[in-house]
């Protein structure tokens, strides 16, 4: 008996049936439009190089080309300090203009107004005697050179308003060096009269007139 029951047990055993566990219900996908589905498809072609190569080549060409330079007046419109205060004024630039000496330019004025048309060792000469009669006081000169020069009727032909040239100006220079320095004079110092010739030359005297039947003692200088 025992043995038919557990047959009849195990008969009914596997006649139930096993329950089976439940599935998580999936969630329902949310529909998607039909244009976003087929939205990879459609932008594909941006990633074609065909595409995109003439744009890329353009931009290479573009970089490659130099920049234009721009104008230094409208890239700093400050002004550059240290170019200003080294770049040289007029005042910088013009050479600098000697005084004029005063004597030098009556000495020339002298020469060039008496001496006009002849040679400058007649000139120069003329020179000479005025600075021998500023230095002279025995036969009544003896003043500064500028009054000597400037004593009326004592010069044949002189104006003191003539203008005088830049050489005879620096040949008067010369003359007065060389008087400061006591250098070898081209006359004596007691030559303190001249005679113009009519052919160019000067005659110097060292009297005005003869005396006590003594002739002058002269001397001609062309």
């Amino acid at each position: 008996m025992d043995d038919i029951r557990s047959e009849e047990s195990k008969q009914q055993v596997q006649q139930e049936p096993i329950p089976r566990r439940r599935r998580p219900r999936r969630k329902k996908a949310i529909p998607l439009p039909a244009f976003l589905t087929h939205l990879g498809q459609d932008v594909r072609w941006y990633y074609d190089i065909r595409l995109w190569s003439p744009l890329l080549l353009l931009i290479l060409i573009l970089a490659l080309l130099p920049g234009k330079k721009q104008d230094p007046a409208v890239q700093d419109p400050t002004p550059d300090i240290s170019a200003v205060e080294t770049q040289p004024t007029e005042e910088q630039t013009e050479p600098t203009q000697e005084p004029v000496n005063e004597e030098a330019a009556a000495l020339a004025r002298l020469a060039d107004s008496v001496g006009a048309g002849r040679s400058d060792n007649v000139k120069t000469i003329i020179m000479w005697v005025a600075i021998n009669r500023s230095e002279d006081r025995a036969n009544g000169y003896g003043q500064s050179l500028l009054d000597e020069i400037a004593r009326p009727n004592q010069w044949q032909g002189y104006d003191e308003n003539a203008p005088y040239s830049a050489g005879t100006y620096a040949m008067a220079l010369n003359v007065l060096d060389t008087q400061a320095r006591g250098g070898l004079r081209p006359l004596d110092s007691d030559m303190l009269w001249l005679v113009l010739n009519d052919d160019g030359s000067v005659t110097l005297r060292n009297q005005f007139t003869a005396t006590a039947n003594q002739k002058w003692r002269e001397k001609t200088v062309k």
